[in-house]
């Protein structure tokens, strides 16, 4: 999140500051350092971002990046950098900050000497839907993935004891990153103690699984259920497909799967039941949703279209 404070010009690694023009070779460096000691651990580093949240200064951790700076940054030392270092398979991702910022930030680094260094762009979701964004990167930039590397829920944003709306925010947000273009999401937390820490900043999180350190049980939380209707049915080498509905109190989104299967992932963003009827291929099979509700239809192509409903 930062590099360290010697090479910054505000001398800190908090507080925003920017990386010192001299030092971008050691930083790059300092990367494939860090990239080597993991994988010395065991750990497969699949992809990174050059920074997290380049345009925040923030209480803890943070160092500012403009899109000329990552541009340069990227193209003249952190990508020779890996490739000196033999990292020619870690996939490179940019921006990794707010959504409504995506575009502009894949136009103003991506170009003839930068795109082939470029995987994707990383996007949180903390400032709204954006996505609109999403469309446009995808629009002129079709071989840049998406994914969404960071969706916090944090307690100083929320009222805790409204998890139904926030989580099912999260779900809204998820369902439409996916028919936007997103190919993968990482969540901020998966396990947190009874606090939603520990956080040297007491910025304190709700987390799929939390653990309450006195009893030593651990508690799984509403949104780890949440997340099992897009990560166990969702499988790898799933093809989203076309989808219409009759309500935006519904979001929706489909995929056909390997397995020959439709996975129908729906969200009632409403308190009010709502019926939904599906209708392929000359079939049709009515499902009712709960308020608030979110639920998981698969039809079975090999089983005369047989239907499954999972809720949650």
């Amino acid at each position: 999140w930062s590099p360290p404070a010697f090479m910054k010009t505000n001398g800190n690694r908090k507080k925003g500051g920017r990386l010192k023009p001299e030092y971008r070779q050691m930083w790059a460096e300092y990367i494939c350092r860090y990239i080597q000691e993991f994988r010395d651990r065991g750990y497969n580093v699949q992809r990174i971002s050059l920074q997290n949240e380049p345009k925040a200064v923030q209480t803890w951790d943070s160092c500012l990046f403009s899109a000329e700076e990552e541009k340069v940054f990227l193209r003249d030392f952190m990508y020779p950098a890996m490739m000196t270092h033999g990292y020619e398979d870690i996939e490179i991702f940019i921006w990794d900050h707010n959504k409504e910022r995506l575009y502009e930030r894949v136009r103003d680094v991506v170009d003839d000497s930068t795109s082939h260094m470029v995987t994707g762009a990383a996007f949180h979701w903390y400032s709204g839907d954006h996505f609109e964004e999403m469309d446009l990167v995808r629009r002129h930039y079709p071989n840049v993935k998406m994914i969404m590397s960071e969706s916090c829920l944090e307690y100083r944003l929320f009222d805790e004891k409204n998890i139904e709306n926030i989580t099912n925010k999260l779900c809204h947000e998820i369902i439409g990153d996916l028919n936007h273009g997103m190919c993968a999401f990482y969540d901020w937390n998966l396990l947190l103690d009874e606090k939603g820490g520990p956080n040297h900043v007491e910025n304190y999180c709700y987390a799929p699984f939390l653990y309450n350190t006195k009893t030593g049980k651990l508690m799984p939380q509403k949104i780890q259920r949440q997340y099992y209707h897009f990560t166990h049915n969702i499988t790898p080498g799933s093809v989203r497909i076309a989808v219409t509905k009759y309500t935006e109190q519904i979001d929706v989104v489909a995929y056909h799967t390997p397995e020959n299967k439709i996975v129908v992932v729906l969200l009632n963003k409403k308190d009010n039941v709502l019926p939904v009827n599906f209708r392929i291929q000359g079939k049709a099979a009515e499902v009712i949703l709960l308020g608030k509700e979110l639920a998981t239809c698969i039809i079975d192509l090999e089983n005369n279209s047989q239907v499954k409903t999972n809720r949650y």
